[in-house]
């Protein structure tokens, strides 16, 4: 049955019904036996009322890291203590997987681990020395160029200075027109070598303007001509510090993954070794089946 409303044509809602129920005083209701039904929040979805499940991490894969190599080690370590207590019921036919040249691999893949993280720390140790050098170069080209500026040098001497300062800054020499739409080349010649480049123009520069006599150490052309250098010598430190790390990974991953005769395919040949000495169900192939060895994929 439908609820008419004096005075008006429309029906009422039934949730109007409720709306105005809602209003009446709970005497009321409870002497009509009126019972409102149970409203659920209409509140919106937001940023701030909706929990946030947590993001579960995904496991790394153990071939990328050097945990993952490590534990080749560990693992390989292990299937020799295995064998060595199997006596001489372990006897296979191919004289790689034997004990004796077992233990040499294990050694040298030590080694080889040991020596990669050192040369990756080093690589680290001079990426550091080299961000310390390079700190303060913008903020030094700018003291520059106010000494320079309050120095009594020429106009056309402090434009000169301006221009490579602000190539050391990394920003252009001439401004873009903000109302342009033609597409622009990126002016930023902030690479560490160019930068170099940049302080010894500006160096050229000063060295040649008279008025330029800073009573400030660190401004003098002594101490920029010392500074440059030693951009210069911790740049060629990281270069050479990552050749010598590449290189060793190289010689690293070459070891674990060589098919056949790598670290990685030499101790699962052990395994089906073992399989077919003493079988799929033997106690020595279970010893040994849950040991896992991957290839270094970093």
């Amino acid at each position: 049955m439908k609820t008419q409303v004096k005075n008006s044509s429309k029906t009422q809602t039934a949730n109007e019904l409720i709306n105005q129920a809602a209003q009446m005083p709970k005497q009321l209701l409870e002497k009509h036996k009126i019972q409102l039904p149970q409203t659920t929040s209409t509140q919106p979805v937001t940023s701030k009322n909706v929990t946030k499940q947590p993001q579960l991490k995904q496991a790394r894969t153990s071939g990328y890291y050097e945990t993952g190599m490590a534990l080749n080690i560990t693992h390989g370590i292990q299937v020799v203590d295995y064998l060595i207590t199997y006596d001489t019921n372990y006897n296979p036919s191919n004289p790689a997987i034997a004990v004796a040249s077992l233990e040499a691999m294990n050694t040298k893949g030590q080694d080889l681990l040991d020596s990669a993280r050192a040369k990756m720390q080093e690589k680290k140790n001079t990426t550091q020395a080299r961000q310390d050098v390079y700190r303060n170069l913008k903020t030094l080209a700018t003291r520059i160029l106010n000494e320079l500026k309050a120095s009594g040098a020429p106009l056309a001497t402090i434009d000169k200075a301006k221009h490579y300062v602000l190539k050391i800054r990394g920003q252009r020499i001439i401004k873009i027109n903000p109302n342009s739409t033609a597409k622009h080349i990126s002016a930023s010649q902030t690479s560490f070598t160019e930068q170099i480049q940049h302080l010894t123009d500006l160096i050229n520069v000063l060295s040649t303007c008279t008025q330029y006599q800073p009573n400030i150490p660190e401004l003098q052309l002594t101490a920029l001509t010392n500074k440059r250098d030693a951009m210069k010598a911790t740049n060629n430190a990281v270069s050479t510090a990552q050749a010598v790390w590449s290189t060793s990974r190289l010689e690293r991953n070459k070891f674990f993954n060589e098919p056949v005769t790598g670290y990685v395919d030499t101790f699962l040949a052990v395994k089906r070794a073992v399989k077919a000495i003493f079988g799929a169900s033997s106690p020595q192939y279970q010893q040994i089946s849950g040991l896992t060895f991957t290839r270094i994929k970093s």
